[in-house]
């Protein structure tokens, strides 16, 4: 690194240093100077460093993944504006603007960093904390941030990334680093956001252990009974409407400061090009008549409920290979989720998966702002299946837990595999019977089935098939 290179890389982190405070301030406050509440996953983030900062130098690098938009800027913001402590010093860096705008990397700047500081890293005495926000575009992160977690114990490093699949197969810090993902918000977090009402201490962990643990279905409506006061106290007040707002584009916190659903839909879209022209070109995976075929690929899965790759593959003349790598690469950006067809693995090759998508604010965009590509009744039931599939992924991710769905005609939407017992679970927008859910326990046994809807709590003793409310199932 040559002088006119460390000069230009020393002016751009004193002036992060001295302006960090100031930027930190539009994510943390709103627009009346209050503080905005953080997300639930805060928290977890907070005790890590709380115990780095107390002695123990166990955990000293923490990874927030999580797709473009969903918060984690902010919630990294959150993070370096409540660090006050004396004697700690910390410093906020975008490696995107590093990169881009710099044209230096996160080796360079560490070196010019220990300038600043006077000091070496083997050599620190006093705790220096790192937020590293968008890592990924840094092609050598991994391994340079491996050093400094070997060189010294007096550093700790928050980063976050776009592509949790990319951060988690580094080889260069599985070992070192433990994952803590940013999901798109919860309905409490929405409600808890945008109208400041906080979610009732406990209940999400009572209703998740009553649904997913019991082992019985008695027991999941005994338990979800129970509950019934509580949970009717916290919707005091909430309009219903809400429900429909949440799944729309609730679940991306920036459209909350957004007034114009229109312009909500304007920035999803945003988002999206950006991980096709950005993310995904970065990878050199495909040539750009292929980029180009991606955000036909996205349209295609807005509309359908299960996606045949022959089929889709002809028509938009895409050979099955790379529409097979597209569709993996989606999956690696957080934009699909992949449920695969329940059964062995040779039905589960030949069946075709469903493609759900991370947020259903995604889906809702396609509908709303490129065109209507389904019916209402439909649309609002594809939502409704995705943020069922979104709670899934962030309810089970620290579980034995599996997810698939019954490919047969009239099959449920999901089965989902706990420690080798099953759930059979169907959704429904509006009222749903519980036909869809007896089908596919007859092959699958399950110790009880569900059906999420409108529907009020009710059992069917003879199936063991429970109806949860969504008023219910939304607060898990």
């Amino acid at each position: 690194m040559d002088d006119a290179k460390k000069e230009k890389i020393y002016r751009y982190l004193q002036e992060q240093i001295a302006q960090a405070d100031f930027r930190a301030k539009a994510y943390v406050f709103d627009d009346q100077n209050n503080k905005n509440p953080t997300r639930n996953c805060y928290v977890k983030l907070q005790h890590h460093l709380t115990n780095f900062l107390s002695g123990d130098t166990e955990i000293r690098w923490v990874a927030i993944p999580g797709f473009r938009g969903v918060g984690k800027t902010t919630l990294l913001s959150q993070l370096y504006s409540n660090l006050n402590r004396p004697g700690v010093t910390k410093l906020y860096l975008s490696v995107d603007e590093l990169v881009h705008i710099v044209g230096s990397n996160i080796s360079e700047m560490l070196s010019v960093y220990e300038e600043i500081l006077g000091v070496a890293i083997e050599r620190l005495e006093s705790p220096v904390v790192l937020f590293l926000d968008e890592v990924q575009y840094d092609p050598n992160w991994g391994i340079v941030l491996k050093t400094i977690f070997d060189r010294s114990k007096k550093v700790f490093v928050f980063i976050t990334g776009s592509a949790a699949v990319a951060l988690q197969s580094n080889p260069d810090v599985a070992r070192r680093v433990v994952f803590e993902k940013l999901y798109p918000m919860s309905f409490s977090e929405y409600i808890k956001i945008k109208n400041g009402k906080f979610e009732t201490k406990g209940l999400s962990t009572q209703l998740r252990q009553t649904i997913f643990e019991s082992s019985s279905g008695q027991q999941v409506f005994d338990g979800l009974k129970k509950l019934e006061p509580v949970v009717r106290q916290y919707w005091l007040g909430i309009e219903r409407l809400e429900i429909d707002r949440y799944m729309k584009f609730g679940t991306l916190p920036f459209a909350l400061k957004l007034k114009n659903e229109g312009l909500v839909y304007d920035q999803i879209k945003k988002i999206i090009d950006r991980v096709v022209s950005m993310d995904i070109a970065q990878l050199g995976q495909f040539k750009p008549e292929i980029i180009t075929k991606i955000q036909e690929v996205l349209y295609s899965v807005a509309a359908t409920d299960t996606l045949s790759v022959n089929n889709l593959s002809k028509d938009l003349g895409i050979n099955h290979e790379s529409l097979s790598l597209i569709l993996s690469v989606l999956e690696k950006t957080e934009t699909l989720l992949r449920v695969y067809p329940y059964g062995a693995h040779a039905t589960q090759v030949r069946k075709p998966s469903k493609y759900l998508f991370s947020s259903p604010a995604f889906r809702s965009m396609y509908f709303n702002f490129v065109g209507n590509i389904i019916s209402q009744e439909n649309y609002m039931g594809k939502l409704l299946e995705d943020t069922v599939g979104l709670y899934f992924s962030r309810c089970l991710s620290n579980k034995n837990a599996s997810l698939t769905y019954d490919s047969s005609q009239s099959g449920a939407d999901f089965v989902i595999g706990i420690n080798n017992q099953k759930i059979v679970v169907e959704v429904g927008y509006g009222t749903k019977g519980i036909e869809q859910v007896v089908n596919t326990a007859k092959k699958v046994k399950p110790k009880y089935g569900v059906v999420i809807s409108m529907s009020p709590l009710s059992i069917d003793n003879e199936n063991h098939v429970i109806t949860i409310p969504l008023s219910y199932f939304l607060l898990v």
